[in-house]
Order: C-alpha cells, then sequence, then structure tokens
C-alpha cells in the first residue's frame, strides 16, 4: 500500500483532475460529497483522495513560501521595497493562522466511505490496509487540528460527523461551541492513540506517508505544546485568556502533560528505526543532509515530499547564489547575523561575533571563514557564509575592501557588484551590498538548508524535489529534553539534549550548566527555517519580549554582517578580514514587534454569523 500511495502523489494532478471528472459526470449524486458508487469501488481513486488530503495540511512556514521568512528572524527577502509599510512593521496577528472545516468535513467523508460494505468489499483492499488508510486520514485530520490549535486555541470538535445541509434542515444542533485548549490537544493525543496500532511501524518511501513514529511525534508535541502553554501562559500573560479556557491552558495541567510529552518521545528514541545523522570527519555536511537529503536519511520521520516533475519546489532556483545559479534568479534569501551568533562556538567561547576592539579598531581575521569555522558545525549545514562552498565551489561574499588611504588610516572601498580594484575582487557578485538591487545578497549570509545540490535543480520547468521535514528524530531528543528539565529531572535533560548538541561539536552541558535559555536556543539552531521557531516563542510566551519593536535591540532589530578584505600593499593586515555589523536592509527601519494580542488569531466575525456559539479570543 505504501508503494502505492507514493505513486499517486507521483501522478496527483492528473489523478485528482480524473477524479473531479468522475464526481462531475454523475446524475443526481451531490458533487460535494465523495460518491461511494464510484470512489469506494476502485482502490486507485481511494489512494488518489487520501494523497489529496496530505496536499492540502500544509500549514505554516516552508520553503515553498522563502517570500514570508523576513517576518521572522531567520532570514530577510533581499529583494523589492525595504519593509515599511503599516501591514509589515509587526508579525501579522493572523500569521499562519488555520482554519478550514471543510478539509475536516471531506475527510469524514472519506472516514464514512473507506467503512462502507463497499470498501470493505473490495478484494484488493485487505482489511490492514483499509484501517492503516483509515488511520492515516485520521492523522491528517489531527494534524489539521493542532495546526489550528497552535494559531487560535481550543476550536470545535466535530469527531466523525458528517453534516450534510438540504433546504428547510434546522442547523441549530449542528453549532458546535469552541472546546477549551486543552481539550483540543488532549483531542490530538487521543486520536493519535487510536491509530497508533493500524499505522506501519516501518520507514516509508521519503518519509511522504505517515507511520506509527510520526503519529508518537504528533502526540508528544502535542502535549509539549500544551505543558508549556499551561506553565508559561500563567506565569508570563496571565490576562491572554478567555473565560473558558477557550485560549489559554489551567496552570495545573502542566505536569500531566509534561509527562506524556516525556513518555512519548522516549518510546520513539528507545523503539523508531530512526537514528541522528552524524558524520565525524564531516559534521556540517552530515547535518545538511539529515535535513535536506533524502537518500540514506535516517532521521526524517514525516515530510512534505516532492516529486518531479509534477510536484517540485522553486526555492533552490531563488535562494541558490546567484554566481553560481542554475537559470535567472538568485540570492532571493539572505540567513540573519542574529540567527548565525545563535550558534555557539566550539570552545565554549562568547558566540557573538567580534567585529571591533574595545578601543573601537578593526578586529582582523586571517580567513574570512575564522569566525563561521570556529562554531557548532550545523552552521555549515544551515547556512552559506563568505567562502564556504555550494555544489564543491566556493561562494563568493564580499562588500568591499579595506584600504588605507594618505595618512595611514584605514577605510572601506566599495563598488558595484562584481566590481575589481587592483587586481582584486571589489564587492563580489553576489554582494553583499545595502541596495534594493534584486539578486543580491544584502545580510552577508545565504540559506543553505533546503538548497538542492543536484545540479539544474533551479532550472525551469522541472525546478526541485526537494522536501520540507515535519518531524525528525531529533524533536524527539529535544522533547525529552525540555519535558524533564521541567519535570526536575535534570540529569535525564542533560542525556538527551546532548545527544543532539554532540553532532554539532559543542560543548556538552552538565546538570549545573543546563538553563531554559539554553533548550530555547538548541531548538532555533537545531531546527532553523522548518516551522519552530514561530511556535515555540509562542508556547514559550516569549515573543512579544524578544520580538518587542524596539529599533536596535538585540533580538528585535534584524542584523547583517558584511566581510572587507584587507588589501593595502606592504601593511601586515594586507589579505586578512574584517566585518561591519548593520541594520539588516529588509527590516532596516522595523525590528520585529509581536504583541501581546497576538497570541492567539482573531476569530471571524462570519464565523461567528455561521455558529454564534463561537466566543472571541482575547484582546479582539
Amino acid at each position: 500500500m505504501k508503494n502505492r500511495i507514493i505513486t499517486i502523489f507521483s501522478i496527483l494532478a492528473l489523478l485528482s483532475t480524473a477524479l473531479c471528472s468522475c464526481v462531475k459526470e454523475l446524475d443526481g449524486e451531490v458533487v460535494n460529497n465523495l460518491p461511494e458508487s464510484v470512489v469506494y469501488n476502485d482502490k486507485t481513486l481511494i489512494q488518489s483522495t487520501l494523497a489529496a488530503f496530505y496536499t492540502s495540511v500544509n500549514y505554516g512556514q516552508q520553503n515553498g513560501d522563502y517570500g514570508s521568512y523576513h517576518i521572522l528572524d531567520e532570514a530577510n527577502v533581499q529583494y523589492g521595497a525595504a519593509t515599511t509599510t503599516d501591514d509589515e512593521k509587526q508579525i501579522p496577528r493572523n500569521f499562519y493562522r488555520v482554519y478550514d472545516y471543510g478539509l475536516v468535513r471531506r475527510i469524514n467523508q472519506f472516514l464514512k466511505g473507506i467503512n462502507s460494505s463497499t470498501a470493505k468489499s473490495l478484494p484488493s483492499l485487505p482489511e490492514p490496509e483499509r484501517l492503516n488508510m483509515e488511520a492515516q486520514a485520521k492523522f491528517l485530520r489531527a494534524w489539521y487540528y493542532f495546526s489550528m490549535a497552535r494559531s487560535i486555541g481550543g476550536m470545535p470538535i466535530i469527531g466523525d460527523t458528517v453534516y450534510t445541509y438540504q433546504a428547510g434542515v434546522d442547523v441549530t444542533g449542528w453549532r458546535v461551541p469552541r472546546s477549551s485548549e486543552a481539550q483540543i490537544y488532549r483531542y490530538i493525543i487521543d486520536q493519535c492513540d487510536q491509530i497508533i496500532p493500524r499505522l506501519t511501524t516501518s520507514k516509508t518511501t521519503n518519509s511522504a506517508v505517515v507511520n506509527k513514529w510520526a503519529a508518537l511525534m504528533l502526540k508528544s508535541r502535542a502535549a509539549i505544546y500544551a505543558a508549556s502553554i499551561a506553565k508559561y501562559g500563567n506565569l508570563k500573560t496571565p490576562t491572554v485568556r478567555t473565560t473558558g479556557w477557550e485560549a489559554g491552558i489551567p496552570a495545573d495541567s502542566a505536569t500531566a502533560f509534561y509527562t506524556l510529552a516525556l513518555a512519548t518521545a522516549q518510546k520513539v528514541i528507545a523503539e523508531s528505526p530512526y537514528v541522528i545523522q552524524k558524520d565525524a570527519a564531516n559534521p556540517g555536511l552530515a547535518f545538511y543532509k539529515a535535513t535536506s537529503v533524502k537518500a540514506g536519511n535516517t532521521e526524517v520521520i514525516w515530510a512534505l515530499d516532492r516529486l518531479a516533475p509534477n510536484v517540485v519546489t522553486t526555492f533552490t532556483n531563488y535562494a541558490m547564489p546567484y554566481s553560481l545559479r542554475d537559470y535567472t534568479e538568485g540570492n532571493a534569501l539572505g540567513a540573519l547575523l542574529n540567527l548565525v551568533e545563535a550558534f555557539e562556538n566550539k570552545d565554549g567561547s562568547n558566540s557573538a561575533i567580534k567585529t571591533n576592539n574595545t578601543d573601537g579598531s578593526y578586529v582582523f581575521y586571517n580567513s574570512v571563514e575564522d569566525p563561521f569555522t570556529a562554531k557548532d558545525a550545523r552552521l555549515w549545514g544551515t547556512v552559506i557564509w563568505p567562502n564556504a562552498t555550494y555544489r564543491n565551489l566556493a561562494v563568493s561574499l564580499q562588500a568591499g575592501q579595506i584600504n588605507k588611504n594618505t595618512s595611514g588610516n584605514y577605510v572601506i572601498n566599495a563598488g558595484a557588484t562584481g566590481s575589481m580594484n587592483a587586481g582584486d575582487v571589489l564587492t563580489s557578485i553576489n554582494g553583499p551590498i545595502a541596495n534594493s538591487n534584486n539578486y543580491v545578497n544584502k545580510t552577508g549570509f545565504l540559506v543553505r538548508k533546503f538548497l538542492d545540490e543536484t545540479v539544474g535543480a533551479g532550472l525551469n520547468p522541472t525546478f526541485s524535489a526537494m522536501w520540507m521535514p515535519r518531524f525528525r528524530i531529533a524533536e524527539a531528543y529535544l522533547i525529552a529534553a525540555e519535558a524533564a528539565f521541567e519535570l526536575g529531572q535534570t540529569a535525564l535533560a542533560v542525556q538527551y539534549i546532548n545527544i543532539v548538541r554532540d553532532r554539532g561539536g559543542i560543548q556538552p552541558l552538565t546538570t549545573s550548566t543546563i538553563t531554559f535559555d539554553k533548550i530555547v536556543n538548541e531548538y532555533r539552531v537545531e531546527f532553523a527555517f522548518e516551522d519552530h521557531r514561530f511556535w515555540d516563542l509562542k508556547r514559550w510566551r516569549l515573543a512579544h519580549t524578544l520580538w518587542n519593536g524596539v529599533p536596535g535591540d538585540a533580538t528585535a532589530q534584524m542584523f547583517s554582517l558584511f566581510p572587507y578584505k584587507v588589501v593595502s600593499q606592504g601593511d601586515p593586515n594586507n589579505g586578512k578580514w574584517v566585518f561591519t555589523k548593520q541594520v539588516s536592509y529588509k527590516r532596516a527601519t522595523t525590528p520585529l514587534y509581536f504583541p501581546i494580542t497576538n497570541y492567539y488569531g482573531t476569530i471571524e466575525s462570519s464565523w461567528i454569523t455561521n455558529n454564534p456559539r463561537l466566543v472571541i479570543n482575547p484582546n479582539q
């Protein structure tokens, strides 16, 4: 069955068209109902319908939408006008909000159909396979509820009911009130418990189809989210809740949720076939492969998979170095200094990159790579720093030169992209430069994670089949570490977090050095660009304090790092490098701002019109 589902993914567009044609041509059938007489008498159409649900749950940050990265503190879009308009001055309240009960209805129709006598009697669909497909559909529905809960809190839980409206029907009984936020997380956890016995324990091709371990990961993530909201929501934002707890979770629920998160993550760690990918000879490359290479991957549990030529992404085309471009674009996404400095130095020294001495003079580096090779090896697998390789070719990132004037003072000299001076590069074709020209980097770093190394992956129309991981085994270790820490089991927390840190070659933590802030940072560097940062800061109630909108603030303002080569014959620093730190182009005048009102998205008036039992969220 798994291989058949993957085949369906590869021709999804064709099958979806065929399915729509079948539905529309049925005399007397309601188009918005899945006709049991056709769909559930054909295994291929059943698989096609299930495959379509997989394509309907692509919520949150993902590498098919690089254009929204400048809303967070990982990377900035490098083209177009600077962020100055009113709707960009703060992180939108409804950023990544999820609300689609139409999808729930379609999944419930599917569950009804696959349990019909027609489907049960199909010789080509044996009972274990049918139950596995039913479990996959329930998982995708639970994932939808989770994605909705993390954006707007508790919402109506309608179970397996299929509501079919006919003229004259009294819909009063259909108006389900919002659940509490705790109840919706418990519902997600319960759904996972129900389906775990029916899902395969084996890895699936490219992790595209969910298995038992994906369900356990969703259960563990739901539990850790609920636990942290219960603890930190009451500690840091006690007024951000509704009277019925539709938004917010009582503090006394935290311990039970932390305990469940720990036990579930431990089960994945101990029993699943997934392991952390490491390579002592090249740890940075190993980390890149752990997130961005499907072949031989031991770490990704569930992913949004893509399969050329029908399902591809243009991420590589836009984000790859312009100097090594496959097509016409490049340099569309610049990783931020804020993220780079979050990666610890291997020797435990201050991870901030030093640009000036106490007297204001430049700090000189022998190599442009020196500040970065000293860091956690995972940095190489996450960003492209100056002179780092992509497809085994060095990527030039040079803002300009440092020359000496006639007075013997160092002065910055910069030019247009691709310019030369004194027989040497003045400013690289890639930049960075601080203007609005397209195809020019403006942060000093590019994004490596999810860049396809395959030659031609940036070419139209084939582009790249790069996936987007949703669950990796590393998350099980960090959930276990976080939950153990919160439960006072510090030694256990250290054990789990160090397994993840070890692949970066950084110093292990001890029971005296592990802190909540260390755990927060570990999530940040491990899962950059993987749809964790935004939600983690929300559940820990840190978003409004870190993204406070204060100009120049260390965590709210976005920063860039520009490299300059010393070109001064006879000078002892000739050939060395210096760096300057500056505000990042895209948000140069607009530091990140997350108002305290934004912990929950709005409940729209149109939703309330259809269901007056909905209550609005806090500060709405």
